[in-house]
Formats: structure tokens, C-alpha cells, sequence
């Protein structure tokens, strides 16, 4: 009976403490996960919203669902889905405990579609890159942390294509290899350590 009593009382606090996550929300179309709210979330007295969230223009055209957090409570990945189907997911940022956008990029059936970005936790962009239904898809493009170039890379449905070209810190090229259909023809400047 006691048990019965602690589940009960844990199923009341989850339920009030949902119900003042959504009176704090800041946008009225942000949801949380009810999947996602751990002992410190309940036990925290207001949830408030990332930066990234509170001036979100993607708030206002989609509604936006906190589907995972950190163990803190604060919020790890957002989904920003279709205003009349909230499992139509269009969109997605991932954060870093502190806030800062991670990465970010569109959604298609839930797989990746079109452009991608990553970003390191200064907010220097990391990677950009393209998919394709899931699939890398296009030029890939990753940067050392001072915003020179550290490679590129093209695909073609997840298969290596084309030129990728290798640079070091400082920007110079250091190395080129060239692939048709995942297969390497040549390089020029590659150490095989």
C-alpha cells in the first residue's frame, strides 16, 4: 500500500510540475516531452528557455517540442514540427549544456534533408554539410575551431565523390585524394600512418 501511495504522489508532482513548465513557457507553443523531465527538472521551481528559444523565428511558424534534455534539465535536442501535426517534424537544433546551438538542420520523413550546420560551443561554425533522404549528399565541409577550413568532402548518396581536399590550421592545403564512387583513384600529399 505504501508503494502504491509513492506512486501516486510521484504521478501528481510529474503532473504539476508539467503544468508549471507550460505556464512558464515563454512561447505558448513549446512543449516538453513528458519522456524527458528527470528528478533535477522536477525539482527545479522554473524552466527557463534557452536564448536560442526566446528570439526562435522558427517559433512562430512551427510548434516547438523539447524532446530530449540533459540530466540538469535543460534542454539537449528541439524539434520544430508541421502546426497542424506535431509527429511531422521539419526541423531540428541540438544545444549544448550551456545553450549554444551544437547543430541544426532539416527534417524530412525524420531523416536529415538539405543543409546542416554545426557549430563549436564559441559559435564558430564546425561543419556544413548536405543530405539527401539520410544520406550525406553533396559537399562536406569541416573547420578547424579558428574558422579555417580543415577538409572537403563530396558524396553522393553517403558514397565519397569527387575531390576532397585536406588543410591544415593555418589554411594551406596539405593533401588531395579523389574519389569516383567511393572508390580512391589517386592522392597527392597524404601520409598513409
Amino acid at each position: 500500500m505504501r508503494i502504491f501511495k509513492l506512486i501516486v504522489l510521484a504521478i501528481v508532482i510529474l503532473s504539476v510540475n508539467c503544468f508549471i513548465i507550460a505556464c512558464n513557457n515563454k512561447k505558448g507553443n513549446i512543449e516538453v516531452n513528458e519522456k524527458t523531465i528527470n528528478e533535477k527538472a522536477l525539482s527545479s521551481e522554473k524552466y527557463d528557455l534557452p536564448e536560442i528559444l526566446t528570439n526562435d523565428t522558427l517559433a512562430e511558424k512551427y510548434i516547438v517540442i523539447v524532446v530530449d534534455t540533459f540530466a540538469t534539465g535543460e534542454p539537449l535536442k528541439i524539434h520544430y514540427c508541421d502546426s497542424q501535426n506535431s509527429n511531422d517534424v521539419k526541423y531540428e537544433k541540438q544545444l549544448y549544456q550551456n545553450g549554444k546551438l551544437f547543430i541544426e538542420g532539416p527534417l524530412e520523413n525524420n531523416r536529415r534533408n538539405g543543409k546542416w550546420v554545426a557549430y563549436y560551443e564559441n559559435g564558430n561554425i564546425w561543419s556544413v554539410g548536405y543530405f539527401k533522404e539520410g544520406l550525406k549528399h553533396g559537399a562536406s565541409n569541416v573547420y578547424y575551431e579558428n574558422e579555417k577550413i580543415r577538409y572537403t568532402k563530396n558524396y553522393e548518396k553517403d558514397v565519397a565523390e569527387g575531390l576532397w581536399e585536406f588543410y591544415n590550421d593555418e589554411g594551406n592545403l596539405i593533401g588531395k585524394v579523389m574519389y569516383e564512387n567511393g572508390k580512391k583513384l589517386w592522392e597527392e600529399g597524404i601520409s598513409n600512418q
